[in-house]
């Protein structure tokens, strides 16, 4: 079953050669930017002029195509790299390597140059509250797949060129980011370009990891301790009660930024070897609340334990893919997470093998296809399943 739903998607996204519009294409136009911003600030007053743009996207997704085109996501790119080494490990299929290999070009081309590195952002105007940031802003949490990518390539083929990318990339997560300490804690910001002392805690998340594993990789003491650093401000964020607020000044909690810090903290773990046992804590803390406020009584993801907004969607795709990522790589839950790949093949992947962006309490048709919210990750999840089971739920192909 899971083994189907990987091919069916994979020749969707091959057919389409991995480029499509977004979801957040609408909200990366002047008019829509300036309406998504006045809503953040202030709902109440931003709730009119955002309600036509909402329906408007639901009932006719395609409006994208008036001033939009389809294009490559960097972050899309390495998850289907990750998925593409996956297969590689379950088959033992040199294709496979082979098409994985065939991403990094694309990949390279889409980098940012920074001071001291590399990094990789969205190919999206993006509007926060403050600022509208541009394409391909260098930010961690789209880099650090790239590095995770690049590395695992370099595991399998040890071709000297991906050694000197990863060391490059990690030269530009360590020193392009505007960090501060307090105490023994160290954050940063979430793009490379900003100078304000907020810190979002997932970014933060996949720092530490990053820094961890390539001091312990490199064996750079400065990496490490960086890492190290970034970590105590991580468990230091967890709330009493196992919750992580997505920064340290919007408390919402939602799914998949959850799996995001729980995905990394593992990670940290295996890494680490048990040497810190305040991580082993934080994460039963975290995975309890995880299961027992972020997921509905039906036993499937709920987008919000605690909401910044009114939502319209009942199911996300990018919840459901975190989700079956974080279950198959901590090997836990398995009877909940093939319940999820169930869940995902019968309501959101289509015939034509991509999957839904979201489900919503009225049904308005399959929609649009969008790479990276959440195709690409979810097709890293189900391709995790099959790694971390030995291919054990791949044989109804």
């Amino acid at each position: 079953m899971v083994s189907e739903m990987i091919h069916r998607n994979l020749r969707w996204a091959e057919q389409v050669h991995y480029q499509t519009y977004d979801w957040y294409d609408i909200w990366g136009t002047r008019i829509g930017g300036k309406v998504k911003k006045l809503y953040t600030k202030n709902a109440l007053m931003g709730a009119p002029f955002l309600m036509p743009f909402i329906i408007a996207d639901m009932v006719w997704p395609n409006i994208r195509m008036l001033f939009s085109e389809k294009r490559y996501f960097e972050i899309s790119l390495a998850h289907t790299g990750l998925a593409y080494l996956n297969i590689f490990d379950v088959s033992g299929d040199e294709g496979y390597l082979a098409k994985a290999e065939e991403l990094v070009a694309p990949l390279l081309g889409m980098a940012t140059k920074c001071e001291h590195g590399p990094g990789w952002g969205i190919n999206l105007n993006w509007t926060s509250s403050r600022e509208t940031i541009p394409p391909r802003s260098p930010c961690l949490t789209q880099t650090s797949y790239v590095y995770e990518f690049l590395k695992r390539l370099y595991e399998k083929t040890h071709k000297s060129h991906y050694i000197n990318y990863i060391q490059s990339i990690m030269k530009h997560i360590a020193f392009d980011y505007h960090e501060w300490r307090k105490d023994d804690r160290l954050s940063c910001c979430y793009f490379a370009h900003e100078k304000t002392n907020i810190a979002v805690v997932n970014s933060n998340s996949y720092r530490a990891m990053n820094l961890i594993d390539a001091g312990k990789f490199f064996d750079n003491q400065e990496y490490l301790e960086k890492g190290l650093s970034t970590l105590r401000f991580i468990l230091f964020m967890q709330n009493r009660d196992g919750s992580w607020p997505y920064s340290e000044t919007q408390d919402f909690v939602d799914h998949y930024h959850t799996c995001f810090v729980l995905k990394n903290l593992n990670k940290i773990g295996t890494i680490m070897s048990g040497e810190y046992p305040d991580l082993q804590r934080a994460l039963e803390n975290g995975l309890h609340y995880y299961f027992a406020r972020l997921y509905n009584k039906e036993g499937y993801p709920v987008p919000f334990s605690v909401k910044p907004r009114s939502v319209l969607h009942k199911y996300d795709a990018y919840d459901f893919a975190e989700a079956i990522s974080l279950l198959s790589e901590m090997k836990i839950e398995q009877e909940r997470m093939i319940k999820l790949c169930l869940f995902v093949c019968d309501r959101f992947q289509t015939k034509a093998g991509w999957f839904k962006f979201r489900l919503y309490p009225v049904n308005f048709g399959d929609g649009i296809p969008y790479i990276r919210y959440a195709n690409s990750a979810m097709l890293l999840a189900l391709t995790n399943v099959l790694r971390n089971t030995g291919g054990a739920y791949g044989a109804a192909d």
